[in-house]
């Protein structure tokens, strides 16, 4: 089975992280107006499995701030559309 959610994160839409030490598994939300992502772990999966996903989802996400950077250095005057695509 496959699936595709699109996220659309808007200057409304909060990242938050519930932990609970080592009493259970930490919980990560995006939470914006009518939409939300859970992240969590479930027991029938291998923890080593989740700390390998939460790893790459990190190296992703860091990934995409250098991407959304680079982006955003190149508009100008605080317009919307790249220099190049002009």
């Amino acid at each position: 089975m496959t699936a595709t959610m699109s996220f659309y994160a808007d200057a409304a839409t909060n990242v938050h992280l519930s932990q609970y030490g080592t009493r259970r598994t930490p919980i990560l939300t995006l939470n914006g107006d009518g939409h939300s992502l859970t992240v969590s772990v479930f027991d029938r999966v291998p923890i080593a499995d989740h700390l390998a996903f939460a790893r790459d989802l990190a190296a992703a996400c860091t990934d995409y701030v250098k991407a959304l950077e680079t982006y955003a250095a190149a508009l100008t005057g605080g317009d919307q559309v790249p220099d190049e695509e002009r």
